[in-house]
């Protein structure tokens, strides 16, 4: 009986590697989807839940989607946040002699603060400013010195309905105290206390920042800028997105945008509502 040849040993070797190297391919390819599929139930559970209060509470509530660091600092997780509002607003001067109204939202107490990770996002159109050509998304906490991004969320009319404002206050800005401080966290040097009752004047439009975009930059952890509502949402595997892109090369938060708006349109989940009852489109 005929053992094997050297040369016979030597394809069969490579023919295994050459099966183990596709397998592992594949096996990551499912795995990611496997991965998205996931952050797609854990956002629609979340938003289901939000609805389910916002007309339990006869109230406005929102789901947010907030970037948080994990223990050790480097890696992003999405914290989904639903907070709702218990009639707390306050007027305050746009910066241009305009006054404007500014709704409070604080957590809902006991309810569960979803996450979703694996380098998986949620991201809106820029409706907070008109933009909703470009894809948002909230800053990538790991790289502080790249632009800001902003935040997005989707907010519940007492109905169920998903609204871009809450017409009982006639507000024109959202932001949720997540700490219930009545201190609004612009970044690390910059706070608004909001309990006064008398009209503040807001900080946060300056000579350097101009663009009324900066109203929604997350620009550190703790921050709480205002959120800019959606009512659609795509779910992304960011960490591709930032792969097939050059950060480095983003030296404004448009070009990140366009990148971001780019891969979005290519690659991500969408989350639409009915437009009537509010309830998540299958």
């Amino acid at each position: 009986m005929r053992g094997f040849t050297l040369l016979e040993l030597i394809v069969v070797m490579v023919v295994m590697a050459i099966l183990a190297g596709l397998s592992a391919i594949a096996y990551r390819g499912i795995a990611k989807d496997m991965q998205m599929s996931a952050a797609v139930n854990t956002v629609t559970a979340a938003l289901d839940n939000a609805r389910a209060i916002a007309i339990k509470h006869n109230r406005y509530v929102i789901t947010v989607f907030r970037p948080k660091l994990d223990d050790d600092g480097t890696t992003q997780i999405i914290e989904l946040v639903i907070a709702e509002w218990n009639g707390d607003s306050a007027s305050a001067n746009r910066g241009d002699g305009d006054i404007w109204t500014y709704d409070r939202f604080v957590p809902v107490p006991k309810v569960l603060v979803r996450t979703i990770s694996g380098g998986v996002n949620v991201a809106g159109p820029g409706y907070g400013t008109g933009d909703d050509n470009y894809w948002w998304a909230c800053s990538y906490l790991p790289a502080p010195n790249e632009p800001y991004g902003s935040l997005v969320g989707v907010l519940y009319s007492p109905e169920g309905r998903v609204v871009v404002r809450n017409a009982e206050s006639g507000s024109d800005r959202i932001w949720v105290d997540y700490n219930r401080d009545w201190i609004q966290t612009i970044n690390a040097t910059t706070q608004i206390v909001w309990d006064d009752p008398n009209v503040v004047t807001s900080p946060w439009l300056t000579p350097a920042t101009p663009s009324i975009g900066s109203y929604f930059d997350i620009e550190i952890q703790a921050s709480e800028p205002f959120v800019s509502m959606t009512p659609i949402l795509a779910v992304f595997n960011e960490e591709a997105c930032r792969k097939a892109y050059d950060p480095t090369s983003w030296n404004d938060s448009n070009s990140r945008e366009r990148d971001y708006t780019t891969f979005i349109d290519a690659n991500a989940d969408r989350i639409q509502f009915n437009r009537y009852s509010g309830a998540v489109l299958e």
